[in-house]
């Protein structure tokens, strides 16, 4: 393919608001309620708290809301800063196109929008319009560029792209300014890590995860460097020019930045999850929920809990005890116990975790859960791409057992609308007050194309 960084871009200006379905819009909505519930819960965290120590202690021009933290902040380090607070509850959104391919679009995209949103006192159509446009290069970005390679953890140097295309659009950049911000967000781009460097395998795992606040940093930056004599690289797409190995990967197929544009959209296709951990765990956590539920199990009967995960995943998230709250997101020993012990997961799961493993009741529960290796879930895993939570819990007189591929908020079991509006309240009253985080809910779900976003975060 020739002039795929034009024809990219140009399909990208050529894309409004007009052109989006009201079941797009909805799940837009979604979105960023998700988001912004990451956002806000995240200022708690290690994560956020860290981030906001660092970088608010810098100052600046008051242009965007660090919501929770209750200043505003220069638009680049707004975008920075809740974007690293994204990752601090793992509650972020997952693109998962009927595949193992995680990428978490929310997370990479929206911080950057709406810092830059507010500086320029954009419309809230403008920001959705951009979030769907952000959303997008960061999906078939990523279906660009699979397989990657196993010795790579590469999400945030294409989350740049992605929230650069959301800001190009707020801009309203024509297409030579829109195509020198994308090569110029791909030059200041987060690189990807090793999986050692990230932290995976060898604890405590990277307190910077996906990097997504240096990605919502480079791109803001990047469209602020285009409105000037600044140049980038009008090529950063073109199967020439070799940016794919940069983001971690022998391959690419551009096909798929193209393949179906405007018929439907990734934002349409987008898994929530309330259980603060990765993705891969939940299965498991699912198969554990159900069988104590459905067979009326009290735990005290419970002898033996053996959770079994493909070989890859056992090996990593087989790690326990947590050291750290990061850590907590990839024990699932933790988890489950915690959700055994709790039934409602929360914010106290990774803020307050110390505490929890000193708990009798706790150490109870954790005593009795195995986390096994099973090839044939590998198996399956590498030749159907799926990921299979299997369980058996045994009381000494019947022995029970469950498989999980899918828990809901996956697109084929969705939340609804109310399903995120109550993580939203959840993940937000405990920083902001109910009444704030009711008023955002508010504003979100009705929508009024031409508020301005400056309003909704008002006295934030």
């Amino acid at each position: 393919m020739k002039n795929i960084t034009q024809k990219y871009i140009k399909q990208v200006l050529n894309t409004n608001f007009k052109d989006f379905s009201k079941k797009t819009i909805e799940e837009t909505k979604k979105a960023i309620l998700d988001t912004m519930a990451c956002m806000i819960a995240g200022v708690q965290s290690p994560i956020g708290r860290t981030a906001i120590k660092v970088l608010a202690e810098l100052g600046g021009t008051e242009e965007a809301t660090v919501i929770g933290y209750g200043k505003k902040l220069p638009a680049p380090v707004a975008a920075y800063i809740t974007g690293q607070c994204c990752v601090g509850p793992d509650l972020s959104d997952n693109y998962q196109p009927e595949s193992i391919i995680i990428s978490h679009p929310g997370e990479a995209v929206i911080p950057a929008v709406l810092a830059l949103g507010e500086k320029i006192n954009a419309s809230l159509e403008d920001i959705f319009v951009a979030i769907i446009l952000g959303y997008e290069m960061v999906g078939r970005y990523a279906l660009a560029i699979e397989p990657r390679r196993p010795e790579v953890y590469s999400f945030s140097t294409h989350y740049s792209l992605g929230a650069a295309v959301g800001c190009i659009k707020l801009l309203k950049f024509n297409e030579e300014e829109a195509i020198n911000a994308l090569g110029i967000a791909g030059t200041l781009a987060p690189l990807p890590v090793t999986m050692p460097m990230w932290g995976f395998r060898e604890r405590s795992a990277s307190w910077h995860r996906d990097m997504p606040g240096h990605a919502n940093f480079a791109a803001v930056m990047a469209c602020l460097f285009a409105q000037t004599e600044f140049k980038g690289t009008h090529l950063l797409l073109e199967e020439d020019t070799k940016y794919y190995k940069i983001t971690g990967s022998d391959n690419y197929h551009p096909k798929a930045l193209f393949k179906n544009f405007g018929e439907k959209y990734i934002i349409d296709a987008i898994t929530y999850k309330t259980i603060p951990s990765c993705y891969f765990n939940q299965p498991c956590i699912e198969a554990t929920r159900l069988i104590m539920e459905e067979n009326n199990l009290d735990i005290n009967d419970v002898q033996k809990i053996e959770i079994y995960a493909p070989t890859n995943l056992a090996k990593n998230f087989i790690y326990y005890p947590p050291r750290t709250s990061v850590d907590t997101a990839s024990s699932v020993k933790y988890l489950t116990a915690m959700y055994i012990m709790t039934k409602k997961p929360g914010p106290d799961w990774y803020l307050n975790f110390e505490k929890y493993l000193k708990m009798d009741s706790y150490q109870d529960i954790a005593s009795k859960i195995q986390v096994l290796e099973d090839i044939e879930l590998q198996k399956i895993l590498e030749e159907q791409e799926k990921v299979l939570g299997k369980v058996k819990i045994s009381t000494g007189k019947q022995k029970y057992e469950k498989i999980v591929e899918r828990v809901k908020g996956n697109a084929h079991n969705p939340y609804s609308l109310k399903d995120i509006e109550d993580k939203f309240i959840l993940l937000s009253e405990p920083v902001i007050g109910k009444e704030k985080a009711e008023n955002i809910v508010e504003k979100i779900k009705a929508f009024n194309r031409s508020e301005n976003i400056s309003n909704i975060f008002s006295g934030l």
